[in-house]
């Protein structure tokens, strides 16, 4: 099964993501997954991963993001059509209220195994929980506009976002130790065949 995993660079003036801190680590260890590290520009980010997607056809795509404030590594299940930023990307756009794709569905739910990762997650130990909201900000927005391309493009590829914790609460080597549970998981999951989802969460 190829996997693709994509993480967000710094923002909101801190100097490290969490997300991308635990996809430098699995890199290393598994060298024959494909990762994106991605801006945080609502611009940017979105042709990005389209472009990964493109390029290296996933089987399954596992969108990593930090929470703030979170101590669970927190399992996705909605992405919301939604853009309402608080603060602004790092171009300094900052939406509010509008339709990340028009006349595209209100939600998309994930296709990742959620129930199978948070019981493989919380058997090795880890702190995680399962979360209908993704925020309103760039981690909820690439989470909706991937599941409508890989839908509208027919690419049977499983697809979700997971929230880490910031790495000063949760270290990453843990963080890394998840993301490899979550990795085994799929290398396990029987390859989608159709668009249809294979578990609603």
């Amino acid at each position: 099964m190829k996997i693709l995993v994509t993480a967000f660079k710094p923002f909101a003036g801190r100097p490290t993501n969490a997300s991308s801190l635990a996809l430098g680590a699995l890199k290393n260890d598994f060298t024959h997954i494909h990762v994106r590290t991605l801006p945080v520009d609502s611009v940017a980010a979105p042709s990005l991963l389209k472009q990964a997607i493109r390029k290296t056809l996933p089987d399954a795509l596992i969108m990593l993001g930090e929470a703030a404030g979170s101590q669970e590594i927190r399992l996705e299940t909605i992405a919301w059509n939604v853009l309402d930023f608080q603060i602004p990307d790092s171009a300094g756009r900052q939406p509010t209220r509008t339709e990340i794709i028009r006349s595209a569905p209100s939600q998309f739910r994930s296709t990742l195994p959620i129930s199978k990762i948070h019981a493989t997650l919380a058997a090795a130990g880890h702190d995680t929980v399962i979360s209908v909201d993704a925020g309103r900000y760039l981690c909820n927005q690439l989470f909706h506009i991937a599941r409508h391309h890989l839908e509208t493009q027919k690419i049977p590829c499983l697809a979700g976002f997971i929230h880490l914790p910031l790495a000063q609460d949760y270290p990453t080597a843990r963080a890394t130790a998840a993301i490899k549970c979550m990795i085994d998981v799929l290398m396990n999951t029987p390859k989608r065949t159709s668009p249809q989802m294979i578990e609603n969460c």
